[in-house]
């Protein structure tokens, strides 16, 4: 795993395997927030999700604005 910084961006360079663990750590925090009925840290999750995702043909975002219901 390679980090580095441009114009005020970090820049995560990871294998496959670990870009995937951390999508399930994600998913194990929006599940918490899920069981405590925290709302507004799941459009967070969310909204985290859909821009780490950005430019992923393979990606489904998520609606943050339905999350919030």
């Amino acid at each position: 795993m390679a980090y580095s910084e441009k114009d005020g961006q970090v820049i995560l360079a990871m294998s496959r395997e670990d870009y995937e663990f951390l999508l399930v750590c994600l998913g194990l925090a929006t599940s918490e927030f899920l069981r405590t009925n925290d709302l507004e840290d799941i459009k967070t999750v969310y909204s985290l999700l859909n821009r780490l995702n950005e430019g992923n043909p393979n990606y489904t975002p998520y609606r943050t604005e339905k999350a919030a219901k």
